[in-house]
C-alpha cells in the first residue's frame, strides 16, 4: 500500500496487484465502504492487469479531508490526483466504478475530457445520488433536496455512533443494509461484512458525502463519458433502480448494459465471478480498439 497526496494534503491510501507494467484498471467503492468491498476480485485479475484501489477521503485507511471537504467535487479531484500517480505517462486506464464511485467519475469527466481514461465499467451504478433505496434524488424539487441533506447530516451522524456503541441493534442494522443493498437469499455473513464497514465509517465524510451527493444528476453528466463503457447491474438491486440504469445507458455514447438476474448492489461480493470476467472482456474490447496488446486467456 501507498499514500496519494489530494489536492487538498488529503492523503489516500492505494493498494496494487500485478505487474506494474500491465494494464491499468483502477477500482473506485462506494458510499461508506474500502477498497475490501473489491472482495476477492483485484487479486484474481491480478496475473493479466495492473489492478489498484484507493480508500476515498475520510473513508477505510484514507485520511480525513482536509480544506476540499466531502463535496463531489473533491473526491473527483482526489479521483483525478490517484489517476495522476496510476497514469502518470497520460494513460492508458479503465475505471471501474461501483455505487457512489460511478457519480464521483461522472463529476470528474464533466469538469472536462480526460484522455488517460479509455474504459469505464459502472457496477450496481447509475451515478446519481440516493436518497433511499430506489429513490435518485435528481427527481426531487430542490426545497426537498435541501430537507433531505439536514436529515441525513443527523441521521447518518447519530446512526453511526448509536450502532457502535449499542450492540443489539447490529440485527436492526443488518436488515437495514440488506434493504439498502442485497437481494433476497444473499449471504448473511455479506451483509455483516457491510454493515461493519458502513458502522467502521467516519460519521463526517459518511454524512457530509452523502449530503454532497443528493443533488447530483448522473444522467445529465453521463454524455461526457465518451470513453467505452459497460453497466453492470443486478435486477433486484434495490439502490439503483432498472429505469436509471436504462436512462444512463440512452445517454452514453458508446454503452453496453448486462444484468445479472437476481442480484443485488454489492455485485463484487455476491457475484465476483461476473465482476471479474465482465470487466476482463471489457478490458480487452477496450484494448483491441485501441490497437493494444492484451491477450485474451480463458477466465
Amino acid at each position: 500500500m501507498t499514500d496519494v497526496t489530494s489536492f487538498d494534503g488529503t492523503r489516500l491510501a492505494l493498494s496494487s496487484w500485478g505487474q506494474p507494467d500491465g494494464p491499468a484498471l483502477l477500482l473506485v467503492h462506494g458510499l461508506g465502504l474500502s477498497a475490501e468491498s473489491w472482495g476477492t476480485v483485484p487479486e484474481r485479475l491480478s496475473d493479466r492487469y495492473r489492478v489498484l484501489a484507493y480508500d476515498l477521503r475520510g473513508h477505510a485507511q484514507s485520511g480525513d479531508a482536509r480544506s476540499g471537504g466531502y463535496a463531489l467535487d473533491a473526491h473527483a479531484r482526489a479521483l483525478d490526483a490517484v489517476l495522476s500517480r496510476v497514469a502518470p505517462d497520460d494513460g492508458p486506464v479503465v475505471v471501474a466504478v461501483h455505487s457512489l464511485g460511478g457519480g464521483i467519475l461522472l463529476t470528474h469527466l464533466a469538469a472536462g475530457p480526460d484522455d488517460r481514461i479509455i474504459g469505464a465499467v459502472f457496477v450496481g451504478s447509475g451515478g446519481s445520488g440516493v436518497t433511499a433505496p430506489g429513490l435518485s434524488a435528481r427527481h426531487l424539487p430542490t426545497w426537498l433536496q435541501q430537507w433531505l441533506r439536514w436529515g441525513w447530516w443527523n441521521a447518518l451522524r447519530g446512526g453511526v455512533w448509536i450502532g457502535r456503541l449499542v450492540k443489539p441493534l447490529q440485527a436492526l442494522s443488518d436488515r437495514m443494509v440488506r434493504r439498502a443493498a442485497f437481494a433476497r437469499g444473499e449471504p448473511e455473513e455479506l451483509v455483516a461484512q457491510v454493515r461493519d464497514s458502513f458502522l467502521g465509517s467516519r460519521p463526517r465524510a459518511l454524512a457530509g458525502t452523502t449530503m454532497a451527493s443528493l443533488s447530483h444528476d448522473g444522467v445529465a453528466l453521463g454524455p461526457a463519458l465518451r470513453a467505452p463503457t459497460l453497466l453492470l447491474h443486478g435486477s433486484a438491486d434495490p439502490e439503483v433502480p432498472q429505469d436509471e440504469i436504462r436512462e444512463l445507458l440512452s445517454v452514453l455514447p458508446d454503452g453496453e448494459l448486462v444484468t445479472v438476474p437476481d442480484a443485488g448492489h454489492m455485485l463484487p461480493l455476491t457475484h465476483p465471478d461476473v465482476v471479474v470476467a465482465e470487466p476482463h472482456r471489457w478490458m480487452v474490447r477496450v484494448a483491441q480498439a485501441g490497437s493494444a496488446a492484451v491477450t485474451s486467456p480463458d477466465l
